[in-house]
Protein backbone atom coordinates (compact mmCIF):
# COMPACT_ATOMS: atom_id res chain seq x y z
CA UNK A 1 0.00 0.00 0.00
CA UNK A 2 1.44 3.36 -1.00
CA UNK A 3 1.72 6.24 1.43
CA UNK A 4 -0.52 8.41 -0.79
CA UNK A 5 -3.31 5.81 -0.73
CA UNK A 6 -2.93 5.41 3.04
CA UNK A 7 -3.09 9.17 3.64
CA UNK A 8 -6.13 9.52 1.37
CA UNK A 9 -7.89 6.77 3.32
CA UNK A 10 -6.98 8.33 6.67
CA UNK A 11 -8.19 11.78 5.60
CA UNK A 12 -11.44 10.33 4.23
CA UNK A 13 -12.06 8.53 7.54
CA UNK A 14 -11.35 11.70 9.52
CA UNK A 15 -13.82 13.56 7.32
CA UNK A 16 -16.46 10.88 7.92
CA UNK A 17 -15.95 11.11 11.68
CA UNK A 18 -16.27 14.91 11.55
CA UNK A 19 -19.47 14.65 9.50
CA UNK A 20 -20.89 12.13 11.97
CA UNK A 21 -20.04 14.25 14.99
CA UNK A 22 -21.44 17.40 13.39
CA UNK A 23 -24.62 15.54 12.39
CA UNK A 24 -24.11 16.01 8.64
CA UNK A 25 -25.73 13.41 6.40
CA UNK A 26 -23.66 10.72 4.69
CA UNK A 27 -23.51 11.37 0.94
CA UNK A 28 -22.14 7.92 0.08
CA UNK A 29 -24.94 6.19 2.01
CA UNK A 30 -27.49 8.38 0.23
CA UNK A 31 -26.06 7.50 -3.20
CA UNK A 32 -26.11 3.81 -2.30
CA UNK A 33 -29.74 4.12 -1.20
CA UNK A 34 -30.72 5.90 -4.42
CA UNK A 35 -29.01 3.26 -6.58
CA UNK A 36 -30.76 0.42 -4.75
CA UNK A 37 -34.23 1.85 -4.23
CA UNK A 38 -34.63 4.65 -6.78
CA UNK A 39 -32.53 3.77 -9.84
CA UNK A 40 -34.63 6.03 -12.08
CA UNK A 41 -33.52 9.18 -10.22
CA UNK A 42 -30.41 11.06 -11.24
CA UNK A 43 -27.67 11.20 -8.66
CA UNK A 44 -26.88 14.64 -7.27
CA UNK A 45 -23.30 15.78 -6.96
CA UNK A 46 -21.94 15.93 -3.44
CA UNK A 47 -22.16 19.72 -3.57
CA UNK A 48 -25.82 19.61 -4.69
CA UNK A 49 -26.58 17.07 -1.94
CA UNK A 50 -25.19 19.28 0.83
CA UNK A 51 -26.74 22.45 -0.60
CA UNK A 52 -30.15 20.77 -0.55
CA UNK A 53 -29.52 19.51 2.99
CA UNK A 54 -28.65 23.01 4.20
CA UNK A 55 -31.60 24.59 2.35
CA UNK A 56 -33.99 22.03 3.87
CA UNK A 57 -32.53 22.53 7.34
CA UNK A 58 -32.27 26.32 7.42
CA UNK A 59 -34.79 27.44 4.81
CA UNK A 60 -34.38 29.85 1.92
CA UNK A 61 -33.20 32.78 4.02
CA UNK A 62 -31.43 33.38 7.27
CA UNK A 63 -34.19 33.98 9.82
CA UNK A 64 -32.12 33.32 12.90
CA UNK A 65 -29.91 35.79 14.68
Amino acid sequence: MSIAFYMKTVLKNIGNVFKGVSNLPNYEAYVTHLKLHHPEKTLPTEKEFFEKYLADKYGPSATRC
